[in-house]
């Protein structure tokens, strides 16, 4: 900013002398001369500053003594205010609150040398109705100590932006039981730049509000902030959203450490721009994070925000456990896993049934589907849901899912993980059961970032679903997949929440079985383990693909009543330039047209061990039976292998995933009293 020179000053003709020997005031600060220092004082100066007044004490405004009034000055001036250096409101000062303790009727406030402040007197905080509480300056690298108990009690913070941009207020919880039954308990209207939340070591805190009311921002929240929220601190604070929702930021949410108990009537946990568990920065590890969320009416964690930078959930660890009526998980952009223990239930969980099916609500979901169990809500497990048009008819952009660790467990009567832009799937493990589908992506989807077999890079067991991988595009490089559904294991088709097969609108263009290329479905096999395993008899693939189908590396078997199935119709096409596959099937179609089909076995009954051992004496694959089969058919890299039915695996053999009770799929190792099944055909 452009200079502007010190307005004449009786008693001095210019600043070249010390502020107390030229300035009117009795103190210094006092830009407006009204005998004391405080905001007002920031006000006129930046008034004076854009010409919308000349009525200042300009010896008392210039704040590095350099002659001349400029944007300089009112930074250090609005650095003053908020250090209280000149007016004597400082943390120390005998009227600077640093603690206040609730009772029934009224606040006590104290200040650092635990002496009552009155409250009329107070420098940093206002108090009305006797127990409603104010913050009006930023504690900076401070805290102001909040315990007691009360029944209609409020907590404000509402620091001046115009005074305290980068400010924060910081507020620690050291046994606090705060409600309040027409209003948030807890409400950052502004905190300058962020509101924090320290929730002290070996101490409960209890923050609840009613059930009906409106809030000063036109919602309702327990603890509610229009600013950044963060909470941290290894006590535990208990959050009930008797209204709407239990914790809510306007901008981002940010749960670093601390046990956190949230129970609402509508939403959960919810950041507008973010929502972020588990400090990134964190050394210590997340033993002492722990979110635990249940929701009557809404998502158990969700973020809003439409920027393409923001609208995210992003999770770094610690425990988090969701029983939600929606969705578990939800971010509007984007939804990132990267390590922790989470469990999930929503709705009825995977025993959901429903009577007529058809839709199941939220942008990013589609028309219902033939066999489908599914709701009228939107209750997935995991959603990332990308921007649409206004109509809904048109994906725009976002909706990425990606998971690169931890464990996530998840029981929902919706899909488990769904997104409406890209999902990928790079580490952790997921146990997965749902009444509709293991892992859908309206677009495509990666298992495994890199392509070979390290099957332990990624594991996923779905042991109960429809559908257990669905997508328009799906390539699995490494990793292992395992799926106990009732329709299809991987389905690469029409990319809504719908199967493959059916009719219908498809967002992003291309169509379902009725019109597209073949190359607009792909399935795609570079390596890891993939077993599918079918339950119901009829027109349900093992491994189908409304295009093509490419396996380059990794092991596949597939138990289907139709184990490969392609777009035949689009001039689909399967192809096989490496790796093993598995027919174990009533009736086989394609694969027995590959030039590396080499290996026949014979009729195998349900619950049978198969064994494919390579001519060295090595287990290939093991694995158990689904279902009853009249013909076992291998391909691929397997010249000299033989099955065998039945027998004992060595203890030296490597179990493929070890995330619920069926142990049965291996590899390596030897094989001890199996029975040699032999087949019709090539071998």
């Amino acid at each position: 900013m452009k200079k502007k020179h010190i307005p004449a000053i009786a008693g001095a003709a210019v600043l070249a002398v010390s502020v107390t020997g030229t300035a009117l005031s009795a103190l210094f600060g006092d830009v407006n001369r009204d005998e004391s220092f405080d905001a007002a004082d920031a006000v006129r100066l930046a008034d004076y500053l854009t010409a919308k007044t000349e009525d200042i004490d300009g010896a008392a405004a210039d704040f590095n003594s350099d002659g001349s009034l400029t944007a300089a000055d009112l930074t250090l001036l609005k650095r003053s205010l908020l250090s209280g250096e000149q007016s004597g409101t400082s943390e120390t000062g005998e009227n600077y609150v640093t603690a206040i303790t609730y009772t029934e009727n009224a606040v006590i406030l104290k200040n650092a040398d635990e002496k009552t402040v009155p409250p009329d007197l107070a420098e940093n905080v206002t108090v009305s109705s006797g127990t409603r509480v104010t913050i009006t300056k930023p504690t900076d690298d401070g805290e102001i100590s909040i315990d007691g108990e009360c029944s209609e009690g409020q907590l404000i913070a509402d620091a001046d932006k115009t005074l305290y941009p980068d400010g924060k207020i910081t507020v620690s919880l050291r046994g606090l039981t705060l409600a309040n039954s027409s209003d948030s308990p807890i409400y950052a209207a502004s905190a300058g730049d962020e509101f924090v939340i320290s929730v002290k070591k070996d101490t409960v805190n209890t923050v609840s509000d009613g059930q009906n009311y409106q809030n000063a921002d036109g919602s309702a929240g327990a603890v509610y902030s229009c600013d950044d929220l963060k909470i941290k601190g290894k006590g535990k604070l208990i959050v009930n959203g008797n209204c709407e929702d239990g914790i809510v930021s306007k901008d981002d949410l940010k749960i670093w450490n601390g046990e956190i108990e949230v129970t609402a009537a509508d939403d959960g946990i919810r950041g507008k721009d973010s929502v972020r568990i588990g400090d990134p920065d964190d050394t210590d590890g997340y033993d002492a994070l722990k979110v635990t969320v249940r929701t009557a009416g809404g998502d158990g964690i969700k973020s809003t925000g439409t920027d393409t930078d923001k609208g995210f959930v992003r999770i770094n660890g610690g425990t988090i456990s969701i029983d939600s009526y929606l969705d578990g998980i939800s971010g509007e952009q984007k939804v990132e896993i990267n390590g922790g223990t989470i469990g999930i239930h929503t709705y009825e969980g995977a025993g959901y049934q429903s009577g007529t099916g058809g839709n199941q609500g939220g942008r990013g979901d589609f028309g219902g589907s033939s066999g489908k169990n599914k709701t009228d809500v939107s209750a997935k497990g995991i959603k990332a849901v990308g921007l649409y048009s206004e109509d809904g008819s048109s994906w725009l952009s976002g909706g990425d899912l990606l998971i690169n660790g931890g464990s996530v467990t998840i029981d929902s009567s919706d899909d488990c993980l769904h997104c409406g832009g890209d999902m990928y799937l790079y580490g952790g493990e997921m146990l997965l059961q749902t009444a509709d589908d293991g892992a859908h992506s309206d677009h495509s989807m990666t298992i495994g970032s890199t392509a070979g077999n390290d099957f332990n890079a990624v594991k996923i067991v779905i042991t109960k679903g429809c559908e257990g991988m669905e997508a328009q595009h799906i390539t699995q490089n490494c990793g292992t997949v395992i799926a106990h559904v009732t329709d299809d294991g991987f389905n690469a088709g029409g990319g809504n929440d719908g199967s493959g097969n059916q009719g219908g609108f498809n967002p992003w263009g291309g169509g379902f079985s009725s019109g597209g290329s073949a190359d607009d479905y792909t399935l795609n096999f570079n390596g890891g383990f993939t077993l599918v395993d079918v339950e119901n008899s009829g027109d349900h693939d093992g491994i189908d693909s409304n295009g093509n189908i490419t396996v380059t590396g990794g092991i596949i078997v597939t138990n289907g009543n139709q184990p490969f199935d392609y777009g035949a119709e689009r001039s689909g096409k399967i192809t096989c330039t490496g790796g093993i596959w598995i027919e174990n099937s009533r009736t086989s179609r394609y694969m027995e047209t590959q030039p590396a089909y080499l290996v026949n076995g014979g009729s195998v009954s349900q619950g049978t061990r198969i064994s494919l051992v390579g001519s060295d004496g090595t287990v290939i694959v093991s694995f158990i039976a689904g279902k009853q089969v009249s013909v076992l058919r291998a391909g691929g890299d397997v010249s000299g292998a033989k099955f065998y039915t039945g027998g004992t695996l060595s203890e030296d053999a490597v179990y493929f995933q070890t995330l619920y009770s069926d142990q049965s799929a291996a590899y390596g190792g030897t094989l001890s009293g199996g029975t040699l099944s032999q087949g019709s055909g090539r071998s």
